[in-house]
């Protein structure tokens, strides 16, 4: 087991009237608990609004949790090397103002270490981009080409553990299907464990092993993929596999 989450919550109070009084809280995320396994794919489906981003940043305590427990392996020790995440914005992922050289570059220079020029050519290679790109600025970039920019940083360090946060939401369909099958190459050749997350079951279906479906800050049904996607015991889990037949 790489990742256990034992009863996870994040809770946002609501602030009412001139004085901001207490007016309850928002239950991002509301006693969630599971496991992750060594190179597996966990998929997280849900619609907009479920938690599925906020469960994300608590993993990678890119926000602090309100209560529960989040246990990790010796594999993870050191979480913001071993552990990366692909937000579903590449745009609003890279700054503007460096160009792609240096976006490459700055996973290395975060940790102290020197980034050869082969490692830099290496990222690229993975990641199906030329390196007549590098001093491309992300805005000179197609969505497809910032995608697997923001690819190939996360995979600077070689973690153990990648989140991907929707990440093929901004895409057109095309790319989305260039992107996912770099996605499953890249974990067969680096032997990751990936949590993918999405509100498109269909696009969870192709890529993952086991299934998590989350609904209001909750996970109301979790199991193997074959099983959720053939004989859903929740009534929303067959609502979203409605939605896509």
């Amino acid at each position: 087991m790489i990742l256990e989450v034992k009863g996870l919550k994040k809770y946002y109070p609501i602030e009412k009237g001139l004085f901001k009084a207490s007016g309850g809280f928002i239950r991002a995320v509301d006693g969630v608990s599971f496991s992750l396994a060594e190179k597996e794919t966990l998929g997280i489906v849900g619609e907009s609004g479920c938690g599925k981003t906020t469960l994300a940043k608590l993993l990678l305590k890119l926000i602090a949790a309100t209560s529960g427990e989040i246990i990790f392996s010796s594999k993870l020790s050191n979480l913001r090397k071993d552990a990366a995440i692909v937000f579903q914005d590449p745009l609003l992922s890279l700054d503007p103002r460096m160009n792609l050289k240096d976006i490459l570059l700055e996973p290395f220079q975060a940790h102290g270490l020197k980034a050869e020029r082969g490692s830099i050519n290496r990222l690229l290679e993975l990641v199906g981009l030329s390196n007549t790109l590098l001093t491309r600025l992300p805005r000179q970039l197609s969505g497809g080409e910032r995608q697997r920019a923001c690819i190939a940083r996360a995979l600077a360090l070689s973690p153990k553990l990648l989140i991907l946060d929707e990440p093929l939401s901004s895409l057109d369909s095309i790319i989305q299907k260039q992107i996912l099958e770099l996605l499953l190459k890249l974990k067969e050749e680096f032997g990751m464990a990936y949590i993918f997350i999405s509100h498109n079951i269909a696009v969870v279906k192709k890529i993952s092993t086991r299934i998590l479906v989350m609904f209001q800050g909750k996970i109301v049904e979790q199991g193997a993929a074959d099983e959720i996607l053939t004989q859903p015991a929740c009534g929303y889990t067959k609502k979203l596999l409605e939605a896509v037949r």
